[in-house]
C-alpha cells in the first residue's frame, strides 16, 4: 500500500487541528491511543496493529474488528456499519491544509468508496472500505513517494 494511503486512513481516522494546522505527529499519537483502546476492546494483537502500521490487510478477525473500532471511535462509520463521508472529508479538509489539489483527490477516493457494497458484518465492512480506498488511492496515481 501506498505511504500517502496510511496517511490517509489516519486522516480518516483521526485528525488533530492544532490551533488550525493538522499537526501529523499529534494525529498519530492519537491514533495510537485509539488502536490500543480497540485491540483491548476486541482481543486484537500487537500483531493486528502492526499489519496496520504496516498497511497490509487485516488477517484475522479481531484485526478487522479493531479497525471497524477505529473507524467508529472517529466517526467514519456509523453504527450500522455504514461509511461516513461527510466526516472522513471533513477530516481530509484538514490535513490537507487548505490545498485544492489534496482536498479533492481526498473527495475523489472517498466519494468513490462511499456507497460501494459492503458485508453487514461490521468488521468485514472496514475491511471492504480500506481495500477500496487502497484501490482508489492506487488509480489516482498515489504512491510510497506522495507527500501530503
Amino acid at each position: 500500500m501506498a505511504k500517502l494511503l496510511a496517511i490517509f486512513v489516519l486522516c480518516i481516522v483521526g485528525a488533530v487541528v492544532v490551533r488550525g494546522e493538522f499537526d501529523k505527529k499529534e494525529a498519530l499519537e492519537k491514533f495510537k491511543t485509539a488502536a490500543e483502546e480497540c485491540k483491548s476492546e476486541v482481543g486484537a494483537t500487537d500483531a493486528d496493529i502492526e499489519e496496520m502500521l504496516g498497511k497490509k490487510p487485516a488477517s484475522t478477525m479481531p484485526g478487522k474488528c479493531m479497525r471497524a473500532c477505529l473507524m467508529k471511535k472517529f466517526e467514519v462509520m456509523d453504527p450500522s456499519g455504514r461509511f461516513v463521508p461527510e466526516v472522513a472529508l471533513k477530516h481530509a479538509n484538514k490535513m490537507a491544509d487548505g490545498s485544492a489539489d489534496k482536498i479533492k483527490l481526498a473527495s475523489e477516493i472517498i466519494n468513490a468508496c462511499a456507497n460501494i457494497e459492503v458485508s453487514s458484518e461490521h468488521c468485514q465492512a472496514a475491511e471492504d472500505y480500506g481495500k477500496c480506498f487502497m484501490e482508489q488511492a492506487k488509480a489516482h496515481g498515489i504512491d510510497e513517494n506522495y507527500q501530503f
